[in-house]
């Protein structure tokens, strides 16, 4: 990774530190979803903007970890350890279902994933016993961490996902998810190992979501099967990387803070019109700049490399 990058993520990591202390509880509370929405576009990012296998089910692992964190923490487990052991119950539950979906390929791999965040929300509604079906769980206060304590947990998440996406991005195991992405045939031909690398980003795309459902859920004090398994979270993580820029490291951080920002506003004046705002907004990114933000500055670059070579030639 460039060091210019690494000392900008020491630097926005510096300043996020120092926030609680001085900074309000609706500005710490804004910037808890906004770390959220940045740990989850990475996590959408690891297999979809690497892999190019289009996820419109994510949210179902979000949902899972809300639920099993929440089950855990009324068990007595400590808030930090439910987090923990909600992200490793995502993580296995990925396993079979990725051996299962990642053999489809273009919609019917996004329309299997859209059919397994129903089934989530399906089994969290009837499952009446263990999950209270649609009157949700409300968590008791005194074993709820504090707000300082979520904004932490939940910063450190966002700082784990960027990592493990930078790490990925600039490893042999990116280039050969690249690879599978432009063209999976092709890569299998060169030696790639197409489905250990398939199902390996899967499960780590997994292990995201259900930890960050866990703090969420810590965070909110309650949870019920529409507001985890909710459709409009899997659009928000599209948009946010499509945005940015997907298959980067920085895009999704882009287009995370971009979209939480522009959430808020709207919700604050124009509350029915929100998600369809952020509709909209995917829609223009994939007419005119399916590249995302970040190629702007790649376009200028070859742009003026080839306004000099023109130049010289001349």
């Amino acid at each position: 990774m460039p060091v210019r990058q690494i000392l900008l993520a020491i630097v926005l990591v510096g300043i996020a530190l120092v926030i609680p202390h001085f900074a309000s509880d609706y500005h710490v509370s804004f910037l808890v979803q906004l770390f959220m929405m940045v740990a989850l576009a990475q996590a959408w990012n690891l297999i979809s903007g690497m892999t190019g296998y289009v996820s419109f089910g994510h949210a179902a692992f979000f949902g899972i970890g809300a639920y099993a964190g929440t089950l855990l923490l009324q068990a007595g487990s400590p808030w930090w350890l439910a987090i923990l052991q909600a992200a490793g119950i995502a993580g296995l539950v990925s396993v079979p279902l990725g051996l299962l979906t990642l053999r489809l390929r273009g919609p019917y791999f996004a329309i299997a994933m859209l059919g397994l965040n129903e089934v989530g929300r399906i089994i969290a509604t009837l499952w009446v016993d263990v999950t209270r079906g649609g009157n949700g769980i409300t968590i008791e206060p005194a074993t709820l961490p504090s707000l300082a304590s979520n904004y932490y947990a939940m910063l450190l998440l966002a700082v784990m996902a960027t990592a493990l996406t930078a790490w990925v991005y600039y490893h042999r195991f990116g280039l050969e998810l690249r690879a599978i992405r432009e063209d999976e045939g092709a890569a299998e031909m060169v030696g790639v190992n197409t489905t250990r690398n398939k199902l390996t980003a899967f499960v780590l795309s997994a292990l995201i979501p259900g930890a960050v459902g866990t703090v969420y859920a810590f965070y909110t004090s309650y949870v019920n099967p529409s507001s985890v398994f909710a459709p409009s979270l899997n659009i928000q993580m599209i948009v946010m990387v499509v945005l940015g820029g997907s298959g980067t490291v920085w895009g999704p951080v882009l287009g995370a803070t971009l979209v939480t920002a522009l959430r808020e506003v709207l919700w604050a004046n124009f509350p029915a019109l929100h998600l369809a705002a952020v509709g909209g907004l995917l829609l223009l990114c994939v007419l005119f700049l399916p590249g995302g933000l970040l190629s702007i500055g790649q376009m200028r670059k070859r742009l003026r490399a080839e306004l000099a070579k023109g130049s010289g030639g001349g």
